[in-house]
């Protein structure tokens, strides 16, 4: 599927944010989004999610109209992923009950094979008071992933991650990216410790 942002303006009261912006982002791509600090990156990701409406233009992905003029599509019709820069985990769920919250068709052994390849298949029990900020990171990204969203964006995704467990999550995101052909919008000022080759394109924002 792909996303294609025309037009798009959206301001704050006190500040001028996208004017006129457009932005095309093809199935099974990975982009960037880079910028400086309150530029619109995490805006962004939430003008399309729904959970921002931005004073106009135009936001599709494949034949399905999330924005224009004349319509907004709910947030709950959207099946878009978004990965929060807090997590946004429930604190009084434990790890396997957080990724399958709300999933109905998700099985034990999805779960378990994303908990493996992420490296945290010994949290399952474990509560996100009792783990660290990359592991809770991780959960967040296993259960976006695995509600199968038909557009995944990761807001510094790879903040608390270190060395030893980024290649597994880059590979995790990267791999359900091209196998279901989706657009992948990805916020990061970690760019030296993800490298080149994770990314298909930049985009600058500001």
């Amino acid at each position: 599927m792909l996303l294609e942002i025309k037009g798009l303006n959206f301001n704050y009261p006190d500040k001028e944010i996208f004017q006129s912006f457009d932005l095309k982002a093809l199935p099974g791509k990975i982009l960037h989004l880079n910028g400086p600090s309150g530029a619109g990156k995490t805006t962004l990701l939430h003008l399309i999610a729904g959970i921002q409406s931005p004073q106009s233009g135009v936001i599709t992905l494949g034949e399905e109209v999330f924005y224009n003029n004349k319509q907004k599509l709910l947030i709950e019709k959207r099946r878009v992923g978004l990965v929060f820069q807090d997590y946004a985990l429930f604190p009084h769920l434990n790890v396997i009950n957080n990724i399958s919250f709300g999933n109905k068709n998700i099985t034990e052994e999805k779960i378990n094979k994303a908990l493996h390849q992420l490296d945290i298949n010994k949290l399952k029990n474990k509560y996100p008071e009792e783990i660290s900020g990359g592991q809770q990171q991780r959960v967040a990204i296993a259960r976006t992933v695995l509600h199968q969203p038909n557009i995944l964006m990761c807001d510094e995704p790879f903040s608390a991650l270190d060395s030893k467990v980024l290649e597994n999550t880059k590979d995790f995101i990267k791999s359900y990216v091209i196998k279901n052909q989706i657009p992948c919008l990805v916020v990061s000022h970690n760019n030296e410790a993800v490298g080149d080759n994770f990314f298909d394109e930049e985009i600058v924002i500001g």
